[in-house]
């Protein structure tokens, strides 16, 4: 037999969580046509291989998967090779997109609010998107026929789905409207979603009831497919929630509670994005929530997490403001009543969270005008425009119309102090994501370049909390099963031939507070679909070998 592609000589981790073994494998017309361990099969295989690549003495393992992405809003861009590049370049093979309740299908068909969508979504998207599909049908064929230069898995945003149907955020649907948005889900899935997404920290699904939330399990359930929940609260305290001076439940715990209650009442497989407990007096509640999380799997409930190995994280510069300012924000930011009230409550929020506004940096001003400030904490901001934190929180605010892109930091620990996030990054539930929004404005969150090579570094490298192979299986296999993507996250004969090859001994991932943006070391090869798009840790230009990916 003819194969493109011999990977010899290798250290084989398959994904399986199996001890790693000794092996070659032959590629062809994308799939791994045989694994090959006996020196005369090696040996007849090299000689009718088109190419050979000698990978004696890496390791070979399934290409990782990115189970919680925004780069469906970049994928739909002719260059979104060049903007992805640092995903590939780490070693990933395929993303999940559509989660948070952002996702680019499904829309309602001839939308009047298509301006307020892309409005909404600006801070995902590198360029504006002419979102000229509806249907996740539809979205898919747009992506056949430009080509992607990585697989890509899609779930179906309530949130994005709601402002396309309804408009303006805060509005109720009503019983006719819930029935048409879970209709349109349905659909979604039916067509290749791999599940429905919810984004409670964000508009408009933090104006989403519990009822609304419920149909959306339920028709996840219907279709055997997961519903993934980013939490209304990942603080102590937060906006979300209304403060009360005494008997204040923490935040995050009710926020969680709510989320098993709902995934406990209708049965639906679910999984929480992005495990976070973010400020110094929000980490001992780790415990609370994990066993919280432990007991309602031990109960039956189908429920799993995620998590980046990272104390920071990207997201809007909305998300600090309580539920009632985000309502008719624009309003708010011209009254002094309502800005005097945000101040109050941003600043008791921060003193009893052990974070503040001075661990918030930006990535991306959102205006010209503002894009001075790329990379600086808002201390610094503050100081250069001789006002105070907040009130130089709320004018960068008002002044980017919240496009504002921000790195969160004291997420899951600090510098000296990583003991929840090593704990929650190792549990068995817990699967590995970057959560990057990947542009080419301003900077660029550190885990868009070294999630993966990082996860290796310190969990079995450095700590040894994990095996190699426990390591890889959470990023590839068991990814892969989780989300339903048939024959990926394994080596195994038959399977797509998604493939990263690692010298194991300089793997490490080198961005750092200041250096955001620095390159892995360690990627020697990425094959996607089997051809290689990666040599020598530098994406191949010109190469868009990935595929859309439709669950069925």
């Amino acid at each position: 037999m003819n194969y493109d592609y011999l990977i010899k000589n290798g250290k084989v981790v398959d994904g399986s969580g199996n001890p790693a073994f000794e092996g070659s494998l032959a590629i062809s017309d994308g799939k791994i046509a045989a694994l090959l361990r006996n020196h005369d099969d090696i040996s007849a295989a090299q000689e009718n291989s088109k190419q050979v690549i000698d990978v004696a003495g890496l390791i070979v393992c399934p290409g990782f998967i990115d189970m919680h992405s925004h780069a469906d809003w970049v994928l739909p861009l002719p260059d979104h090779p060049t903007t992805l590049a640092p995903l590939l370049e780490q070693g990933i093979t395929t993303v999940v997109g559509g989660n948070c309740g952002y996702s680019t299908a499904p829309l309602a068909p001839r939308s009047l609010y298509l301006d307020l969508v892309a409005a909404e979504s600006e801070f995902l998207a590198d360029k504006p998107l002419n979102l000229k599909w509806s249907t996740m049908a539809s979205f898919f064929e747009h992506l056949d026929q430009q080509g992607l230069a990585l697989n890509l898995a899609m779930l179906a945003g309530q949130g994005n789905l709601r402002l396309s149907m309804f408009g303006q955020p805060d509005t109720c649907p009503g019983e006719q409207g819930f029935a048409e948005m879970v209709w349109a889900a349905g659909e979604a899935l039916k067509e290749g979603a791999c599940g429905i997404s919810l984004g409670l920290g964000y508009s408009p699904g933090i104006f989403s009831d519990i009822s609304e939330l419920e149909r959306f399990a339920v028709c996840a359930r219907e279709h055997n497919r997961l519903l993934t929940v980013h939490l209304k609260a990942y603080t102590k305290l937060s906006g979300a929630y209304p403060l009360k001076l005494i008997g204040n439940q923490s935040h995050n715990v009710r926020a969680l509670e709510e989320m098993i209650n709902l995934a406990r009442h209708t049965g639906v497989k679910m999984q929480i994005s992005h495990l976070l407990f973010v400020g110094r007096s929000t980490w001992p509640l780790a415990d609370r929530c994990l066993e919280l999380i432990e007991n309602a799997v031990a109960d039956g409930v189908d429920l799993a997490f995620d998590s980046f190995p990272y104390s920071c994280g990207n997201t809007t510069i909305y998300i600090a403001y309580p539920t009632w300012f985000r309502n008719n924000i624009e309003k708010n930011f011209k009254s002094k009543a309502a800005r005097m009230r945000v101040k109050l409550e941003i600043g008791l929020i921060s003193s009893q969270l052990g974070f503040g506004l001075e661990d918030i940096q930006i990535l991306w001003g959102g205006t010209p005008e503002l894009d001075q400030y790329n990379g600086l904490f808002f201390d610094e901001i503050a100081k250069q425009m001789g006002t105070s934190i907040i009130e130089a929180y709320l004018q960068v605010s008002e002044k980017s119309k919240g496009k504002t892109l921000c790195l969160m930091h004291k997420y899951n620990g600090e510098e000296g102090n990583m003991s929840v996030l090593d704990r929650v990054v190792c549990h068995p539930l817990n699967l590995v994501e970057t959560d990057t929004i990947l542009t080419t404005r301003g900077l660029q969150n550190p885990s868009s370049f070294g999630t993966f090579p990082r996860v290796i570094e310190r969990y079995c490298k450095e700590i040894g909390a994990l095996s190699l192979e426990e390591a890889i299986a959470k990023m590839t296999a068991k990814t892969a099963e989780r989300f339903g993507l048939s024959n990926r996250g394994t080596i195994t004969e038959g399977n797509w031939a998604d493939i990263t090859i690692f010298d194991y001994d300089e793997i490490a991932d080198n961005t750092t507070l200041r250096e955001l943006e620095n390159r892995p070391s360690g990627i020697k090869h990425v094959l996607l679909n089997g051809t290689e798009v990666v040599r020598d840790g530098v994406m191949i230009k010109g190469v868009k070998a990935g595929q859309a990916l439709r669950v069925s």
